[in-house]
């Protein structure tokens, strides 16, 4: 699906709340502020080839899968945070996340990613790959990934931030979900995809949960 796509969760939930989460931490830490500008923010190394012993992340619309295994889904929160604890080796920092109207979330933090846990659903940001750990769209998109590389994958514009006429956000992985409605594109069925930041045509940031109709 190639039509242009308005980040609203990102919006919703990934910027809002920073995902709350690409900027803050647990609760017992000092919330951080909003994603860095352009001018600030370091690049990130991009992924490198993966060897044998590295663990593959893939994070799809359907839910996250490690090493071409079974896909679980966002609304299995307990088995999610249990396979990213087995492929990063470690247990995350864990707290409580503030989100919009008052809500906490359980926040779950490791190196270079960071979830947020609401009811029984898992929202990822990764803004890092991990030494042994890297993460990657089905499309082959990850870190350090390139906006034409993305965009030949299947990306589309999502969210111009700064309203230079650029997206600072691209969408990848667009489906449509039946039974909602688009909040930009009134009258259509919504989307849901994958959300890529992009710095400098690069991509800087991963994200899971974007859509276009929900505001929350």
């Amino acid at each position: 699906m190639h039509r242009r796509v308005r980040l609203v969760l990102l919006s919703a939930t990934a910027v809002a709340v920073g995902l709350s989460l690409a900027a803050c931490t647990p609760a017992n830490e000092p919330d951080g502020a909003a994603t860095p500008s352009t001018s600030s923010s370091p690049l990130p190394t991009p992924s490198a080839t993966p060897t044998p012993a590295d663990r593959i992340v893939e994070i799809s619309v359907d839910g996250l899968s490690i090493d071409g295994g079974p896909v679980i889904g966002y609304d299995a929160a307990d088995e999610a945070v249990a396979a990213l604890t087995d492929a990063f080796g470690s247990a995350p920092t864990e707290g409580p996340v503030e989100g919009p109207y008052g809500s906490v979330y359980d926040g779950f933090d490791w190196e270079g990613t960071k979830a947020l846990v609401r009811d029984t659903r898992i929202d990822l940001v990764v803004s890092a790959d991990a030494s042994g750990v890297l993460f990657r769209t089905p499309e082959g998109i990850g870190l350090g990934s390139t906006r034409a590389e993305a965009m030949a994958a299947g990306a589309v514009d999502g969210w111009d931030e700064d309203g230079d006429g650029v997206a600072d956000y691209l969408s990848i992985g667009v489906r449509e979900v039946p039974g909602t409605t688009s909040l930009v594109h009134p009258g259509e069925v919504g989307v849901e995809y994958i959300d890529l930041q992009i710095t400098d045509d690069v991509v800087t940031r991963l994200s899971s949960g974007g859509n276009d109709f929900s505001d929350i």
